[in-house]
Order: structure tokens, then sequence, then C-alpha cells
């Protein structure tokens, strides 16, 4: 009997260790189950907010997704406007500094800002009659001309540009010439008279009868005074 309880003993023993064994392999394996299904409930939730997330992203509008878009539009057309009227401003500036310059005797730094602003604005009427002034007086006769006719051209009515010219032929011993742009500035401006009486570039008019004619005087004083700049 004790051999066979023995043997019975031995073989309850190993069922015991199989139980064991097998409970132990079901339970991990359960465990490695649901970790997995937890796993893949958290990555199928993820990839349900992503899809979401990117297709709110796709629907909503561009104005929605950039704030103040509208108002950099805005800003870029003020921009693009502002950079269009800069260059008249600009010229602008540089025209009153060369003005004040040439007022000072500083010629050279005035023609070379004249020459500055007329690049940004050619049409600056003033700033191409006080260069061809300052042309005068640096004996470029050309450059004078070219640019108190290019004035003219663009204000026929332009006194100043007219009565400069008059001066410019005058000093080349032109008097015809000379004498026919005086006589159109005069009759723009009749007060152009007293700059003319007392000019010392239209010297190689005074003994001339038509110049008398047109200041309406037989005898002129000789006092140097520079030709009109604005």
């Amino acid at each position: 009997m004790s051999h066979i309880h023995e043997a019975l003993k031995k073989a309850q023993k190993e069922r015991d260790v199989r139980h064991y064994k097998y409970h132990g392999i079901a339970s991990a394996a359960g465990y490695r189950d649901k970790s997995f299904r937890s796993k893949a409930a958290w990555l199928a939730t993820f990839i349900l907010i992503l899809v979401a997330f990117t297709s709110y992203l796709w629907l909503i509008p561009k104005t929605a997704q950039t704030p103040g878009f509208e108002g950099t539009r805005s800003e870029a057309a003020l921009s693009q406007t502002s950079s269009e009227s800069e260059p008249a401003i600009n010229a602008a500036q540089m025209y009153e500094q060369a003005r004040l310059l040439q007022k000072k005797g500083h010629l050279r730094e005035a023609k070379y800002l004249y020459e500055k602003a007329l690049k940004l604005d050619p049409d600056h009427v003033d700033a191409l009659n006080n260069l061809g002034v300052i042309n005068i007086s640096l004996t470029d006769y050309a450059s004078a001309q070219h640019n108190f006719e290019k004035a003219i051209g663009l204000r026929p009515d332009y006194v100043d540009a007219y009565y400069n010219l008059a001066c410019l032929h005058a000093l080349k011993g032109e008097v015809s010439q000379s004498l026919a742009h005086l006589k159109k500035a005069i009759l723009l401006d009749q007060s152009v008279r007293s700059w003319a009486r007392t000019d010392a570039d239209l010297e190689n008019l005074r003994g001339t009868k038509e110049f008398k004619e047109l200041m309406g005087l037989h005898d002129s004083t000789r006092i140097s005074q520079p030709c009109p700049s604005q």
C-alpha cells in the first residue's frame, strides 16, 4: 500500500505541476492579449483624432487658418502704393536740399542732388531749370540748353526757363536767339523786364535796338544779377 500510495502521490504532483504551468502560460497569454487590445484601442483613437484634425484643417477657410490675412493683403497694397509715390517724395526732398545748397553757393553739391532728383523724377521742371543755371555757372552750355529746353517742353509757360535760355544765348553771343527767348519770357510775365535791366548775363544785348525796345529804355545799368532759379 505504501508503494501504491507513493505512486499515487507522485502522479498527483505531476498533474498539479502540469496544471500550474498551463495556468501560468494561459495567464501570461491573457495579459499579453489584453495589453495588445489596449494598445490597438489607443492607436485607433489616435488615428481617428489625427484624421479628424486633418479634415478640419482642410475644410476650414484659408482666412480662418491665417488670422489677419486680409490685413496682410491691405498692408502689401499700401506698401506698393507707398513705393510708387516714394520716388516723387524723394525727388522733392533732394530738390529742396539742392536748392538750399545752391543758394549758399555750393554748386557742385547742389548739382549732384539735382541730378539724383531727376533720376527719380525726370519731369521735375524746377530741378531741370536750376540744374541749367548751375550748368551756366560751370560753363557747360550744352547741358544748360538741354535742361532749359526740356523744362519748357514739359511746361510751355515756364517763364524762368525762357529767361534763362535768353541769358545762355546772350553769353554765347547768339543775340537773335537770346532776344527771341527774352521776348517770350516778357510776354508771359511783364516783371521779367526788371530782371533783364540789371542782368550782366544779357550784356551782349544792351546795344541792340530790339533790347532797348523790349526794356522801354535807352540806357541800362550793369548791375550783376544771377539767372532766376526756384
